[in-house]
């Protein structure tokens, strides 16, 4: 009589195995890695969906320009800034005023003339052994020495 209730019991999860094995083949055929993709790509024409060219906008921009050229900024002319301090200098480019950079001063820094906020100096670098870079000297430029933008 034991015999038949196992066997019940096994002839049950047998059947429910034979069901579920179907289901369980097509969910894995389904995610099958190596199936091709249907990728269609972009519906909107390219000439819509890249930028304009504006070069041409540029050069007209250009050629209409009627003010003065943009003189390049020098290199070791700058203007003092208001966030130096006692150990820092800032400074400010000359003569547009658009980059700022901060250095330390130099232990024994020289300084000719008043370099006050807002004066024009001409700054000498040195560069320490660790790669530091330090004002060591600062000579401001008189007013009437600096030449008016062309």
């Amino acid at each position: 009589m034991m015999e038949n209730k196992n066997r019940g019991y096994r002839s049950v999860i047998l059947q429910a195995t034979l069901l579920l094995l179907p289901v369980t083949s097509a969910f894995f055929a389904g995610s099958c890695r190596m199936a091709p993709k249907d990728n269609p790509g972009d519906t909107v024409a390219s000439a819509e969906f890249y930028p304009p060219d504006t070069t041409q906008i540029n050069r007209h921009r250009q050629a209409d320009s009627t003010g003065a050229a943009q003189r390049p900024d020098s290199t070791d002319v700058f203007y003092v800034g208001e966030g130096s301090t006692r150990r820092e200098l800032q400074l400010v480019s000359y003569p547009s005023r658009r980059d700022t950079v901060v250095r330390y001063k130099a232990r024994h820094i020289r300084v000719e003339g008043r370099a006050d906020v807002g004066s024009v100096v001409r700054i000498t670098l040195w560069a320490s052994h660790r790669g530091d870079t330090v004002v060591k000297e600062v000579k401001v430029i008189p007013a009437e020495d600096i030449t008016p933008a062309p």
